[in-house]
């Protein structure tokens, strides 16, 4: 089971939409964290007034974001370095490596040829070190808002992983949301390795009750992934077809059937397990008919969509055998 590289890009962005009006290092430490600082402001935004990161979300270009964020990671790293304690820094750089290894790593080698295995499995390794990074970086913010967190999530007790996770609030979604994602985004990596398949239990642990906490988190973010998972494991691993479904029709609710990200999913994970070839093609189409200029400010995310529909019904043929 892979994690759909869209899946993490819309989150990221929606929350690097907190810029708005700030200078990066004033938003780093105050507007973008979901976590209280201590340093409340009363300023208001101007709904009217640009979103400077629309030179990101709305770019049209992926390739020029993909060589940006490098530096844009780094620079959170840096930030996090001087002050380990804050959590949102911890939860912004943790976000960020996860959506990268998903949408700029992981995503474009899942398109590379057949002969290309080699580079494919590096690109691999690479996106994993960044899911594994990503997750002990928003884990380190869980620690702080809740004590002894990530021990308890990922250990074989499941009483005290249940402790540990009805000590989360509301304002701990986003947290739980990129720690399971980062866990699970490894996970789908390499599923028969011990490491990562001890760290299952807690990882789908964390999405469910992210989902408890807010079903409606990022227009259905957290059903999207809880569906893929859900559709690829079997049921005593914790998932299951009927599971699926509901999770896919929560994630097609929350969304308004306007994130291609959905359809995308439909067609990986229920058409290609059934060899629906008919859906298939009806689902790329749904994704294909959102067009990238009819939201501007989400650019970036839809014209991503829509190449990674394109190369599945170029590739159909090598997902249903007809």
């Amino acid at each position: 089971m892979k994690m759909t590289p869209l899946l993490f890009l819309g989150a990221a962005l929606a929350a690097s939409a907190a810029f708005t009006g700030c200078s990066i290092r004033h938003a780093a430490y105050n507007a973008m964290a979901p976590y209280p600082t201590g340093k409340e402001t009363a300023e208001k935004t101007d709904t009217a007034e640009k979103n400077p990161l629309i030179a990101i979300t709305g770019e049209n270009d992926p390739e020029l974001v993909a060589a940006f964020f490098p530096v844009a990671l780094k620079t959170y790293e840096m930030l996090m370095f001087q002050d380990p304690t804050h959590a949102g820094v911890c939860l912004m750089t943790g976000e960020l490596y996860v959506m990268y290894a998903s949408a700029f790593v992981q995503g474009p080698a899942e398109q590379l040829p057949s002969e290309s295995y080699a580079e494919q499995n590096d690109q691999y390794l690479r996106a994993q070190n960044f899911y594994d990074r990503g997750k002990r970086y928003v884990l380190m913010a869980l620690d702080r808002r809740v004590a002894g967190f990530s021990a308890a999530v990922f250990s074989d007790d499941a009483k005290a992983r249940e402790k540990v996770l009805a000590a989360c609030g509301k304002k701990d979604v986003a947290a739980l949301y990129w720690a399971g994602a980062g866990a699970l985004g490894a996970f789908s990596l390499s599923p028969l390795d011990l490491r990562y398949l001890q760290t299952l239990p807690g990882a789908v642990a964390m999405m469910e009750r992210a989902a408890e906490l807010d079903p409606g988190f990022n227009n259905g973010a957290i059903w999207e992934i809880l569906a893929a998972f859900y559709a690829a494991a079997p049921e005593p691993m914790g998932g299951g077809h009927d599971k699926a479904v509901d999770a896919w029709h929560k994630a097609l609710d929350y969304s308004k059937g306007q994130n291609p990200s959905v359809y995308i999913l439909y067609a990986k994970s229920f058409c290609v397990p059934t060899q629906d070839g008919a859906g298939f093609d009806e689902a790329l189409e749904k994704a294909l008919a959102i067009d990238p200029e009819s939201r501007p400010d989400e650019r970036l995310m839809l014209t991503i969509a829509r190449r990674q529909a394109l190369w599945l019904k170029d590739h159909k043929a090598e997902f249903i055998l007809e």
